[in-house]
């Protein structure tokens, strides 16, 4: 998915190369390449960016990948990436706010904003509103994101307009 995200033109720090690079051995997915990338230190953060390369080849990942985000389906391509926001959501390797945030920008809003999408999007403004943050409602609005994402994921995919 981060290879399909890098097709859409989102940037990623060399730790979150790494992070999926530890995550995909703990799945034991195996490849030449990924202990390399996980192990990095601090100081060799540079080499992140190819050594994920060098994984998604290695996998046979890069081969069925288009070079740019022309050859597949665009519209359901950033809809599979929603769904995954979503699941990150949900099983809490995202937190509400910022996927929200995510799927506000880079998948409502680049798909035309689908109603479907709408009542997730109320909820994640809702928890950016800054007076509900005084009030101490945050943690309200946050499982209201979680709880709107576990609806979608229940449903039908693409959820329906």
């Amino acid at each position: 998915m981060l290879a399909l995200e890098r097709l859409i033109g989102r940037q990623f720090h060399p730790h979150q190369l790494i992070e999926a690079g530890l995550a995909a051995l703990v799945l034991d997915v195996e490849s030449e390449s990924l202990p390399l990338l996980a192990g990095l230190s601090r100081t060799e953060h540079e080499s992140a960016d190819v050594l994920f390369e060098q994984v998604l080849d290695e996998l046979g990942l890069a081969s069925n990948l288009p070079v740019d985000d022309t050859g597949i389906p665009w519209e359901t391509a950033r809809w599979e990436l929603v769904r995954w926001w979503l699941r990150l959501i949900v099983n809490g390797s995202l937190a509400p706010g910022a996927g929200g945030d995510v799927i506000t920008y880079e998948g409502w809003g680049v798909l035309a904003r689908p109603r479907s999408l709408r009542p997730l999007v109320a909820k994640v403004d809702a928890y950016n509103d800054w007076e509900k943050i005084r009030d101490g409602t945050r943690e309200q609005s946050a499982a209201a994101i979680v709880a709107e994402a576990e609806r979608l994921l229940a449903g039908p995919w693409p959820p329906p307009d």
